[in-house]
């Protein structure tokens, strides 16, 4: 989202966004010296506001909602979207106190929001602040409907840093043509991707790698990263979980947008699966029942519950991360193997051979990916 502040050595209204690579500052506006600071404050916190709105229907699309029955989470998320067109008008023409002395107040947050944006520049009466204003917020509004569509240049850029709980296709082909060019990841994936579609992309990958690194251990591809781990210290728990939804037959798309889901509904305070919870307490029980002869401080530690896997303030971006350490766990496996069953000449160096082994790993992984594209279905993006 797009944060406002106030420079108050040049009276200027600023506008900064952060991006794959950094933040971004513009110039909005001059700000009159009538406009007294309190006043200008609240002018950039309620832009800040409306901006949050705004991008919160790209974070929560009213397509990731269970149902766009009336009076449902998807059908207000629907209502809201669609007031995208009215906001710069509710910015001109802001509902006011009446005679009254009474005010109206919208139930929508979006257009509440740009109500209070527009009574501030009211109380300023600036009308080339308010133009000013209206010019950048439209901005705003573009850059979400770009984002929206998969266009993450300009502005749009600050949805690589946001978790969405829907993959854009455009963004998914991207993110596949990078893993193409390189199965263990490339920055690219963090600085110019939106990081769920990223992680659809990977998944598929993770499973290509997974399966390669099963053949060669002889195991379950489910089993490859926590034999990983015991190589080298692997975030498992994440792209094993992944791998044991791929093994059931969810897609990429579905085991993405379900764990992230479930990790934003987290991060608000839901517990989206009770009889999942309901489980693990039950296991947490009868574990802390087993080791409470050793202690309180060791019940205390088998009775804490993970309600995710996600890292639930940061849960696309997170994933995205342990699914890439997964692909490299997977290689960390094949190379084991690999060694072991090879006869080692004095003549090839540790290094030439890891080179060999692991241009032999990506070149297995393509290979498994492209006969598996079938599962990101972009037959139509290639």
């Amino acid at each position: 989202m797009t944060r406002y502040a106030v420079d108050e050595s040049r009276s200027e209204l600023l506008a900064t966004w952060e991006t794959g690579y950094g933040c971004v500052a513009i110039r909005v506006a001059s700000l009159a010296a009538s406009i007294e600071p309190r006043q200008r404050l609240a002018l950039a916190a309620e832009l800040s506001g409306l901006s949050e709105a705004l991008w919160r229907c790209y974070t929560h699309p009213a397509s990731a909602a269970d149902s766009l029955e009336i009076n449902t989470e998807g059908w207000r998320r629907e209502q809201t979207r669609n007031e995208f067109a009215s906001v710069a008008a509710h910015i001109r023409k802001p509902s006011l106190l009446d005679s009254n002395g009474m005010l109206m107040v919208s139930y929508d947050p979006m257009e509440e929001r740009a109500h209070r944006v527009g009574r501030c520049l009211h109380a300023a009466a600036d009308a080339d602040l308010t133009a000013a204003v209206v010019a950048d917020v439209e901005a705003e509004v573009a850059a979400v409907e770009a984002a929206e569509l998969g266009d993450l240049s300009g502005r749009s850029a600050q949805a690589v840093q946001l978790t969405r709980q829907a993959a854009s296709p455009v963004q998914v082909a991207a993110a596949d043509r990078i893993l193409m060019n390189d199965p263990l990841g490339g920055e690219e994936l963090f600085l110019e991707l939106d990081p769920t579609s990223a992680c659809v992309a990977a998944v598929h990958w993770l499973q290509a790698a997974a399966d390669v690194a099963a053949e060669a251990s002889k195991g379950a591809a489910s089993d490859v990263l926590v034999e990983a781990d015991d190589i080298e210290a692997l975030p498992h728990a994440t792209p094993t979980a992944v791998l044991e939804l791929m093994e059931i037959g969810l897609s990429p798309t579905d085991v993405v947008t379900r764990m992230i889901c479930d990790a934003m509904a987290i991060a608000e305070g839901e517990a989206p699966d009770i009889d999942e919870l309901r489980e693990k307490i039950e296991e947490a029980e009868e574990e802390a029942e087993q080791v409470r002869p050793s202690g309180a401080e060791a019940v205390g530690e088998i009775a804490t519950i993970r309600l995710t896997t996600l890292d639930p303030l940061r849960p696309a971006r997170g994933m995205l991360e342990d699914l890439l350490s997964g692909i490299r766990g997977c290689w960390l496996l094949y190379r084991e193997y690999a060694v072991s069953s090879t006869d080692l000449e004095d003549t090839v160096s540790g290094d030439e051979l890891d080179d060999e082994f692991e241009e032999a790993f990506r070149s297995e992984v393509r290979a498994r990916a492209a006969a598996d594209r079938y599962r990101l279905d972009l037959e139509d993006r290639k």
